[in-house]
């Protein structure tokens, strides 16, 4: 499902596609869309929900070496339980299939641990405390070996006895739906219908489905009315330009960075043979992470972020910068 900008910055499509980040952050915390997303959440979670507010998107950080998370949308229902509703239309940056896309699991598992360990004012008493979920949309396939386009996590031990329901992820891979979109909209699982909406409510060539959908649900035919609201708004589609624009120039840059990379990691090994190919690899594999790190110092990327992205010391990466 994934897919990556379309040639020419200035295109903006007459419907804005909601599985772009911008716009179903824009979409879900709508004033308007309250029933939508405890609807969305109540199908995805299959958990009945009275009430679901959206609060501060960014946690409240307890030290300045502490990493600040900036939810796409962060609500909490009326009975308390906590949610945040991500979209990850792309990979990220330096994760890939081949990885195992290890990077935004760990960002999810990290997201939901900071959000249930944020709640206050309950004393000592654990048992307390609320349960937290992370709904993780996905444009690209995270888990090839699933079949099926949703996955639910919680904590279990090795033979599958659950060891605690306090925090719960979920994962819905918009790239596995072949099998739901050969459905008619009556034989869809609401799951199988919200995924489609963001998977595909932009794309002409499934009108016709799209319409069969919103017949059915009435709250994805809300959420079409809003989406539509929003495309036709001048300021959300310059928004959507100037993302689009940025984006492109990220992947731009990343191009460059990776064939500088090459490059650096080519002089090293060159300047490595004279003392053996096994040193020279290292040596290779050492300049490849420096000409990163010196990338995205230039990019003002924190420093602890850099150490995390090319292994490099605090000390090394500070060098560097000083040396620049």
């Amino acid at each position: 499902m994934y897919r990556k900008m379309k040639p020419g910055a200035d295109f903006v499509p007459a419907i804005l596609p909601p599985w772009e980040d911008g716009v179903f952050k824009t979409l879900l915390t709508h004033p308007d869309a309250k029933p939508v997303l405890r609807n969305l959440i109540a199908d995805i979670l299959r958990i009945p929900l009275a009430d679901v507010d959206v609060r501060n998107t960014e946690l409240p950080r307890m030290g300045i070496t502490e990493k600040r998370e900036r939810f796409d949308v962060n609500c909490r229902t009326a009975d308390g339980r906590q949610i945040d509703v991500e979209m990850q239309a792309a990979p990220m940056t330096g994760d890939s299939g081949a990885s195992g896309h290890l990077n935004l699991k760990d960002r999810a598992v990290y997201y939901v641990c900071d959000l249930h360990s944020s709640q206050t004012g309950r004393g000592t008493d654990y048992g307390n405390l609320m349960q937290s979920y992370q709904i993780m949309f996905c444009g690209f396939t995270v888990f090839p070996k699933r079949k099926d386009f949703i996955g639910r996590f919680r904590l279990r031990d090795e033979e599958g006895f659950v060891l605690s329901d306090a925090i719960g992820l979920v994962f819905v891979e918009l790239s596995k739906l072949d099998a739901a979109m050969a459905k008619s909209a009556k034989d869809m699982t609401p799951e199988e219908m919200w995924a489609v909406f963001f998977g595909h409510a932009n794309e002409s060539e499934w009108s016709g489905l799209m319409h069969e959908i919103i017949a059915t649900k009435e709250e994805i035919r809300v959420a079409n009315e809003l989406l539509t609201s929003i495309s036709q708004d001048e300021i959300e589609r310059a928004h959507y330009r100037s993302r689009k624009m940025y984006r492109m120039d990220m992947e731009h840059d990343m191009a460059v960075l990776r064939r500088e990379i090459e490059e650096g990691r080519a002089k090293g090994l060159a300047e490595g043979l004279a003392e053996g190919l096994a040193e020279g690899r290292t040596k290779g594999r050492e300049e490849g992470r420096k000409e990163v790190a010196k990338k995205l110092l230039k990019m003002n990327a924190a420093i602890a972020d850099i150490a995390e992205a090319t292994g490099l010391s605090l000390a090394e990466i500070e060098s560097l910068r000083e040396s620049d």
